[in-house]
């Protein structure tokens, strides 16, 4: 919009706010104010006024022949280019009855979990041993959910794969303090809201279940059917536009993004690069400049553990403890809408103390 002066943008989104994904956590310890993770989205926009409309909905099919789109009210849209960053949904991998299951892929989800979590006294179960599912537990318990047991219940033999067998030793150790039990090699069978049966027969009673064992692009209803990974990510060409469809763009972490012929993993800094990239080839597109490919630059990555965190600068440069955990808030702050916010991020960052551990 800053550099088309005549155009007019009209967003949809779910919420009428944009949150910082990466400190849903802190939803459960306390470290952020919770009125910091959000950011109204017509207050990010008003100085465009009448140029840009939202319309707090959810898309339920989208035309790429025909240029328009449905929403879940049944009205459509047409369009004349289109950015789909629609984002990423919890995958249940076909488990049954996934309605009651609590998840913190939203604000309104993480929530929800919190506020059940105060009121549960029996055992919370967290399903993924990933950083996600990890960082959910120790947060709980560093917050409002300090007597009740917590279990974190993963598929896999062994938790973070990818980090060398020092930094995992130092993670296991953090759970053991935490009092977390941790099963693994072991899922989630069935669960009825209140028992929680795990594939070696174990039963859990009075359980509240919270599931963090994966997610996938987001559900979209597309015509003519789009390339997909197997998470549905929707697969672009280097400029991000999708192959025929060269009004169309992909961004965020519902776009398949590449790198030396590898879809990368999701990541804030590829879904901010990759929004700003279509942004700005959809501009050259009306300048009827060439369009630019889009190379994702890995700046590296944090598993906000208290004083056990870990993390790697540009994918190999190794950090650990309060130092990984301040960069943590401090990206978040870079990486958030407006100044109230982010000063709440560096504030954190930089008073971490042992009320933080």
């Amino acid at each position: 919009m800053r550099g088309n002066p005549h155009a007019t943008v009209t967003m949809i989104s779910n919420t009428s706010y944009v949150t910082m994904l990466p400190a849903l956590p802190d939803i459960f310890s306390r470290r952020v104010p919770p009125e910091a993770i959000t950011r109204d989205l017509l207050s990010v926009f008003k100085r465009f006024g009448s140029r840009f409309q939202l319309l707090v909905r959810e898309v339920r099919s989208i035309d790429l022949e025909s240029r328009q789109l449905e929403d879940t009210t049944g009205e459509h849209h047409p369009f004349e280019h289109l950015i789909i960053a629609s984002g990423s949904t919890p995958e249940f991998f076909g488990f049954p009855q996934p309605e009651l299951l609590h998840t913190v892929d939203t604000f309104a989800g993480a929530s929800r979990f919190i506020d059940a979590c105060e009121k549960h006294t029996g055992t919370v179960v967290v399903v993924g041993g990933g950083y996600t599912g990890l960082e959910t537990a120790t947060t709980l318990r560093h917050g409002g959910v300090q007597d009740v047991p917590i279990t974190v219940v993963d598929a896999a033999p062994g938790i973070l794969p990818f980090l060398d067998d020092t930094d995992r030793e130092r993670i296991l150790e953090y759970l053991s303090d935490l009092h977390i039990t941790l099963r693994s090699a072991v899922t989630l069978s069935t669960y009825d809201g209140q028992v929680a049966t795990l594939s070696d027969g174990t039963e859990i009673s009075d359980a509240l279940v919270c599931w963090a064992a994966g997610m996938r692009g987001s559900r979209l209803s597309i015509n003519p059917t789009v390339e997909a990974t197997r998470d549905h990510r929707l697969k672009t060409l280097p400029t991000l536009q999708i192959p025929g469809h060269p009004h169309v763009f992909v961004a965020g972490d519902v776009a398949a993004l590449e790198k030396n012929g590898a879809v990368v993993r999701r990541a804030i800094n590829f879904a901010w690069y990759s929004g700003i990239h279509s942004g700005k080839n959809l501009l050259r597109m009306w300048k009827e400049e060439e369009l630019k490919p889009f190379t994702p630059v890995d700046l590296g990555w944090v598993i906000p553990l208290g004083k056990r965190s870990t993390g790697r600068i540009f994918g190999h440069i190794k950090i650990r403890g309060n130092l990984a955990l301040r960069l943590h808030y401090v990206m978040c702050g870079v990486r958030h809408f407006g100044v109230a916010a982010a000063i709440q991020f560096y504030r954190t960052a930089f008073r971490l103390s042992r009320r933080f551990p």
